[in-house]
């Protein structure tokens, strides 16, 4: 089983920090400190969890078609399978 990485970042430059972690299905709690990805092995059976975190650090407008983050899950060889986005803005 190679691992899987699970990167967040969008198609536009924003200002905001993006962070990520692995979190308890039941608890929500972070596994481990959040960073830029997280890697780790999935098999068939698995349902593993995230936590998603950003932090603005300057305006953004409501463009929900262009100011999107984005979540990809890559195999060991770096393919997507699997990806989603949110939209972002600030108030």
């Amino acid at each position: 089983m190679a691992p899987s990485r699970v990167a967040v970042r969008g198609n536009v430059t924003l200002p905001v920090a993006l962070t990520i972690c692995e979190t308890d299905p039941v608890t929500s709690v972070c596994k481990d400190p959040p960073g830029a990805s997280v890697t780790r092995g999935i098999t068939p059976s698995q349902t593993p969890t995230y936590g998603i975190f950003v932090k603005g650090d300057g305006p953004i407008g409501f463009d929900p078609g262009v100011n999107r983050i984005f979540v990809r899950f890559r195999d060991g060889a770096n393919v997507t399978r699997g990806s989603t986005s949110v939209a972002v803005r600030t108030q």
